[in-house]
């Protein structure tokens, strides 16, 4: 089987897609889908879902601190932005895992982002990710990557090639016959003739203009785009939307409203979007977060936050166990925080993505263990995923 990415978008976000299976692989259909979300820049936890309960937390945030929360239990509430995230909580689609994130405590966006994705706690010491190494285990399709370069976090499968679509016309039948004639008799190019005779067709058949091309790039749009393909019963089971930049918020965070909150917005919609467009095949989905770190607990003097540590992981879709703030919360006072100023990762966000992959991709825990991504389990997961 071969693995194909696709990508649309390009700027602010971008949307790949993995795991595509063959027209004859048995259960494609029915196999569980799973959507991927990089928040790059740092998402703040403590404004996405603000710890209520927590004395501290006003205290600490005089400026910042979220005044009209989606109420989620009696310790914690959701940022007002995130209407659509807190029906799903209604419905029992919504889990967020809190005062989480990697043990890396470099604060360092390159470096935290290549641990993200790498699932390597060491950053720039592998040349795979964490997705990509957990299809290779599972067996899930490798093959085409439509993205320059591909992700990191979708690397693993020795097999996979790039390329990337644009709004420029694709080849024509005559072009194609002329490459394929030229490159016939040399064993390094020839294989890559009906490759590119096949994209072509492909694009011919959904041609993009530059006005499609720059439509696309939005989250929201990425997310319905993402949910159209990947709902359908020979589409692809893993996509990976990629948020290039936003929750880097030093200055003015705001609050209710203002810049980070207008990020959190995009994800809501985004979710909104993909949920409507996978129809049915919603109730065996699964949407989930990633971020490279959180922000300081106390904002600074520019009402902003700084690069943090522990920030929160939101996870939708009908493959949620049950609504639920899944956290070992310590508290917000400086002596409870991470080195007096950072929320404590207590759970290491590398378990729940372990139960992700564990769910999705049937990969046993060892497996995933030794092969995909080290992590430390944590008894407070336990009924995350059904």
């Amino acid at each position: 089987m071969q693995r194909r990415q696709w990508l649309k978008g390009a700027g602010a976000a971008a949307l790949s897609f993995a795991g595509i299976p063959s027209a004859w692989a048995n259960g494609a259909a029915t196999a569980p889908r799973l959507l991927v979300v990089l928040l790059r820049g740092g998402m703040d936890g403590l404004a996405a879902v603000p710890p209520i309960g927590d004395a501290n937390y006003a205290a600490i945030r005089p400026t910042i601190a979220v005044q009209n929360s989606l109420r989620l239990d009696g310790s914690f509430g959701l940022h007002p932005s995130l209407k659509h995230l807190h029906q799903l909580w209604g419905q029992e689609q919504l889990a967020v895992v809190h005062s989480t994130g990697f043990t890396y405590a470099g604060r360092s966006h390159f470096e935290g982002q290549d641990v993200m994705q790498s699932g390597m706690l060491k950053p720039y010491t592998s040349a795979s990710g964490w997705l990509g190494r957990a299809m290779q285990v599972a067996r899930v399709a490798g093959g085409v990557s439509i993205s320059i370069p591909m992700p990191l976090i979708l690397r693993g499968n020795p097999e996979s090639s790039t390329k990337f679509p644009n709004w420029m016309p694709p080849l024509t039948p005559t072009v194609a016959d002329s490459l394929e004639a030229l490159w016939s008799k040399d064993g390094l190019m020839s294989p890559y003739a009906s490759i590119i005779r096949a994209e072509a067709a492909t694009q011919r058949q959904s041609a993009m203009n530059r006005q499609d091309f720059s439509s696309a790039r939005s989250l929201p749009e990425l997310g319905r785009l993402a949910g159209q393909e990947m709902s359908q019963p020979q589409g692809p089971r893993v996509g990976l939307i990629d948020f290039t930049h936003g929750f880097d918020t030093h200055a003015s965070q705001g609050a209710d409203q203002g810049g980070h909150a207008d990020q959190l917005l995009k994800v809501d919609q985004l979710v909104q979007n993909f949920q409507a467009a996978m129809g049915p095949m919603w109730a065996n989905a699964l949407v989930v977060t990633v971020t490279e770190f959180g922000r300081t607990a106390a904002e600074n003097g520019t009402t902003g936050t700084d690069h943090g540590v522990g920030t929160c992981c939101m996870l939708a879709g009908g493959l949620i166990g049950r609504s639920k703030v899944y956290a070992d919360w310590r508290g917000l006072h400086k002596d409870q925080l991470f080195e007096g100023r950072d929320l404590p990762p207590t759970i290491d966000v590398a378990a729940v993505y372990a139960k992700v992959i564990e769910r999705v991709f049937e990969v046993t825990p060892a497996a995933i263990q030794q092969q995909v991504i080290a992590h430390k389990p944590h008894a407070a997961l336990n009924g995350l995923l059904i």
